[in-house]
């Protein structure tokens, strides 16, 4: 394949994947802002992980599943 032939299909495969990313940034972004303006902090603080031993168990074998169960 020469450049002629390649670089459109480059420049597509790039438009795509900027499109790919940009649509879920701004996805996480509004969501991300509609919870922190709706909700109040201190229910953030206690819904989110502590140090507890359970919290890190449970952190521990999630991050376990997704290295070996994929």
């Amino acid at each position: 394949m020469n450049i002629v032939h390649g670089l459109p299909h480059a420049l597509g495969i790039a438009r795509w994947m900027t499109w790919q990313v940009t649509w879920s940034l701004i996805l996480g972004f509004t969501l991300s802002a509609i919870i922190e303006a709706l909700a109040r902090k201190s229910t953030i603080a206690r819904l989110l992980p502590n140090n507890r031993p359970k919290s890190l168990t449970a952190r521990v074998l999630g991050v376990l599943s997704y290295r070996y169960c994929r």
